[in-house]
């Protein structure tokens, strides 16, 4: 099939062909010419918008999927078509399943599930056997199969585990990934702590918990080496101390989740569960933070970390609602309208960036390479009609004020436009 992107503005600052605005031909999923204009004939796929624009694929690194174990709330196929609709040409699914994904087995079964989707994995297994924070799982052979990423999602990882997890991944390039806000100072905690614990007196987390994590995984890191990501980074001081130990020399990555980027703690004054995260919406001086950290790199990417939830979840007391939103189909719109990042810098996090946390290249868009891409109109309304029922209802977004439309994807040949 020839696809034929008219009139397309480039953004990808390793083309030679970066922010000009250009006709793109592809055809069986190679890019076969990038010029001023193409003519078309009726062998050609055209795809137009008012303003088009075109990228490498975008890439997730943090996204649940539920599947096995809780598949009423989503599959290994919904989700990547959810991803595909949200612009992710890649996604990394947590391990953090029923049964946990902590052997080789069930990474051969994630690929099984996801061979016929447009979208691929980026599969993740767990850092430790049964997701219990003992003893490590069998890192090596699931890497073997696939497994790019390994953690314990919002399991607490015990310093002596993490110590033998870095050591013994430098022998295969594993990346660990560590998630924060566990310690003990967060047990049973709500909401952020300050004005959205006094006035709604929920139980409130404490920045110096996540400061305190921070510091003992990178003191782990510089101890052991290896390669260490840590995964949503909420609080200023916590940013600070990531470009701190990146100036020491440290391997370590980082990435905040979207919905802090895009909210504060102000939110959960008046107990709306879609609001309900974690880590917690802090005050308006570390979102800011956020952002300035992603635009100076010292937070290298941002996640989905979407969580589908039902009505047994949310539609209850604050307390006993579950953490968590679907966020995978409204990355880019929110990042686009809530933020003040430039659009070439929205960009790279979504793609250079992620794939230089991954270790992985990616080509460019340039004649004779192979079109894994993200087509988009970041001026064009967010559809909202993309959303299910059940995603709309629990997104914290009101996704009829997002700006930023994806068209669809193609990526190894496959096209998925929405």
């Amino acid at each position: 099939m020839k696809v034929l992107l008219k009139q397309a503005k480039i953004i990808d600052q390793t083309s030679a062909f970066h922010n000009k605005r250009m006709d793109i031909l592809i055809d069986n999923g190679k890019i076969i010419e990038i010029t001023d204009q193409i003519k078309t004939d009726k062998s050609y796929k055209t795809i137009e918008s008012k303003d088009l624009h075109v990228s490498k694929g975008w890439i997730d690194l943090k996204a649940h999927f539920c599947d096995p174990g809780h598949e009423y709330k989503e599959t290994i196929e919904s989700g990547l078509d959810k991803a595909a609709k949200g612009g992710f040409t890649q996604v990394g699914v947590l391990p953090s399943t029923h049964p946990v994904m902590d052997q080789k087995a069930s990474i051969d079964s994630l690929f099984r599930k996801a061979s016929q989707k447009t979208t691929g994995i980026i599969a993740m297994g767990c850092l430790t056997k049964q997701m219990k924070g003992k003893e490590l799982a069998e890192l090596y052979d699931m890497q073997k199969s696939g497994a790019a990423l390994f953690t314990d999602d919002r399991i607490s990882t015990d310093a002596a585990v993490l110590s033998n997890a870095l050591m013994y991944a430098q022998n295969f390039s594993g990346k660990i990934i560590v998630s924060l806000g566990n310690s003990s100072l967060s047990k049973k905690t709500q909401v952020n702590e300050g004005e959205a614990s006094l006035k709604t007196g929920l139980k409130g987390d404490p920045n110096i918990s996540e400061i305190i994590e921070i510091e003992r995984h990178l003191r782990v890191l510089e101890y052991s080496g290896g390669s260490l990501h840590i995964s949503g980074v909420s609080t200023q001081e916590g940013a600070e101390l990531i470009a701190n130990a990146k100036k020491k020399g440290l391997r370590v990555t980082a990435e905040t989740h979207v919905v802090n980027l895009c909210f504060d703690d102000s939110e959960v004054l008046a107990f709306n569960t879609r609001f309900k995260t974690l880590p917690p919406l802090r005050n308006p001086k570390d979102t800011k933070a956020l952002v300035k950290a992603l635009a100076e790199g010292a937070i290298d990417c941002v996640v989905s970390n979407h969580r589908p939830t039902d009505e047994d979840e949310k539609e209850v007391d604050f307390e006993s609602a579950s953490f968590g939103a679907p966020h995978i189909q409204t990355v880019f719109a929110a990042m686009n309208t809530c933020t003040t990042l430039k659009l070439v810098e929205l960009i790279s996090i979504l793609t250079d960036r992620p794939s230089d946390t991954l270790g992985i290249s990616t080509e460019s868009i340039e004649k004779e390479c192979i079109a894994n891409i993200t087509i988009f109109d970041p001026n064009e309304n967010f559809d909202a009609n993309l959303l299910s029922k059940k995603d709309k209802l629990y997104s914290p977004f009101d996704v009829s004020e997002l700006k930023g439309k994806v068209i669809g994807i193609a990526r190894d040949g496959q096209f998925n436009m929405n």
